[in-house]
Parts: structure tokens; C-alpha cells; sequence
């Protein structure tokens, strides 16, 4: 049963279209690619078509072509939700997000 309590430090917003998210290299494993859901300037929900373990460390380029904006971000996976077509991954970046950054996922 999935823990209803939001523990997040920062509020999370959905991203624009153009936005993208693919898995840098593998830490372990290759999770292929993801779908951003949602991101702050301090941790993202991505959905993944595998099931990731929670404390998993995923390096994930997000990028924003339009903004010109690409970026690594180290990820550490706090909860794993199943939703329809695959798994909703919440995690905290190792270094947070600028604010112009995250403007540029967003805008």
C-alpha cells in the first residue's frame, strides 16, 4: 500500500512537452527509457517500464532541446508506485536543480 503522506521538501511541478528524460548509462542497470512526470528543484517522479529498488542510485539525463537544456542528474529512488504501464519512481537529486533550470523543464 503506497505511503499517502508527502514527505517532499519542494513542491513538485509537471514539465512541458518538449522535456525528455533517457537513463545516462546504467548505475547497475540499464531501466531503459523514462517518462518525467514531474520535478522540483530538489527530487523527480520519472515512470519507468521496470521496477527500480528503493536506495537505487539512477543517473538520468533530463533535457529540454527547446530551452537548451541537457543535464546529468544522480538520482537516489525514495518510493516505487506500480501505475498503468510500468512503475512511477520518486527520488531526490544528489545536487539540486538552479531555479533557471528548473524554469527550463517547465516553462
Amino acid at each position: 500500500m503506497a505511503d499517502t503522506m508527502d514527505r517532499r521538501a519542494a513542491e513538485r511541478i509537471a514539465v512541458n512537452a518538449g522535456t525528455s528524460c533517457t537513463m545516462a548509462g546504467p548505475v547497475l542497470e540499464d531501466y531503459g527509457p523514462g517518462k518525467i512526470r514531474d520535478v522540483s528543484l530538489d527530487g523527480i517522479g520519472i515512470i519507468l517500464f521496470k521496477q527500480v529498488a528503493i536506495g537505487s542510485l539512477l543517473a538520468v539525463n533530463i533535457a529540454n532541446p527547446s530551452q537548451k537544456l541537457a543535464k546529468t542528474m544522480l538520482v537516489r529512488v525514495a518510493h516505487v508506485t506500480p501505475v498503468h504501464g510500468g512503475f512511477l519512481v520518486g527520488g531526490t537529486f544528489a545536487e539540486p536543480l538552479t531555479y533557471q533550470e528548473l524554469t527550463a523543464l517547465v516553462m
